[in-house]
């Protein structure tokens, strides 16, 4: 089903889904059997969740391979923490603490929920061609804090909707029916999922398993932009000054589709152990899960939020 159904429910999305009242019976009705089939009481006593995958990631002409850990605390602590290795050597973690963002060492927050990482290759820092300018007010701090928390919220909750079939309680999610999806290999339900402050997706859930297949969205391609420094970590002033001269514009928003499958039981609970996210009808990206603990006990120290 995974193949076919992208193609039907773009057509499906054009010609089928019918407006629906928040928080409708059917989507209810649907949405606890799946649960049902993911975990039921197991997945109701669920406190926290660790998940470690190896990530195969496509990016332009690059591939990079990452390491990642997945960390949630109900219901305000999220941390995502990747080691990643190809063209270039990285580590970072990212998440949220309550409404305090967890940033990456080195990174600040952008408008619009961005970040900006300065690397370089000469072992020292890129200089921050912005270093000159007016530093934000504490404000306009906050409202970029705002604006990374609420995109980190965006990014587990896509996730948890395909693995327990409900977004992050941080939303505050309307979930609507939307109607059904054929393809040659069967029906799915489709639920529509949005909450008051930008968050928009679509859960495809098949009707005979009950376990989500598929989740479809709109967002940003990632971007990633290298300068090169010279020994003793300076970069060249042209590089600098064209750096400070471009403004930052966001990418345009592609068509996103997320796939779970390989479901296998942990701990009574059911989790896929395959992810596929694929843009522009292309996989860019291929999850295999290593390791799930349910309700491990986590070091809070994980969730340390840097002082800047």
């Amino acid at each position: 089903m995974r193949n076919q159904i992208i193609g039907f429910g773009v057509a499906f999305v054009i010609a089928a889904a019918v407006p629906a009242p928040a928080q409708d019976a059917k989507a209810t009705e649907i949405l606890a059997a799946a649960r049902k089939a993911i975990g039921d009481n197991k997945l109701d006593a669920l406190k926290a969740l660790s998940v470690q995958a190896s990530i195969q990631r496509n990016m332009a002409n690059m591939q990079m391979q990452t390491e990642s850990e997945i960390l949630l605390e109900f219901p305000d602590r999220y941390l995502k923490s990747d080691v990643s290795s190809g063209p270039m050597t990285m580590t970072m973690s990212t998440g949220f603490n309550g409404d305090t963002a967890i940033l990456p060492a080195g990174a600040s927050a952008m408008p619009g929920g961005g970040m900006m990482i300065r690397m370089g290759s000469g072992g020292g820092a890129m200089p921050d061609p912005h270093a000159a300018a007016e530093k934000p007010t504490p404000e306009q701090q906050e409202q970029m804090n705002r604006a990374v928390v609420r995109n980190a919220r965006h990014d587990i909750s896509r996730l948890m909707l395909g693995w327990q079939a409900t977004a992050h309680p941080s939303l505050k999610a309307q979930y609507t029916y939307a109607g059904e999806a054929e393809s040659p290999d069967g029906k799915a339900y489709v639920i529509d999922v949005k909450d008051d402050d930008g968050f928009a997706a679509r859960l495809f859930i098949d009707q005979n398993s009950k376990l989500p297949l598929m989740l479809t969205y709109k967002g940003r391609v990632g971007r990633m932009v290298t300068s090169t420094t010279r020994p003793g970590g300076s970069a060249p002033a042209a590089d600098v000054k064209a750096a400070a001269a471009s403004p930052a514009q966001p990418p345009p928003l592609v068509d996103f589709s997320l796939f779970f499958e390989d479901w296998r039981e942990v701990d009574g609970i059911n989790f896929p152990h395959v992810i596929r996210r694929a843009s522009e009808g292309a996989t860019n990206e291929e999850w295999k899960i290593n390791k799930v603990k349910v309700n491990p006990k986590l070091d809070a120290k994980k969730f340390a939020v840097e002082t800047r």
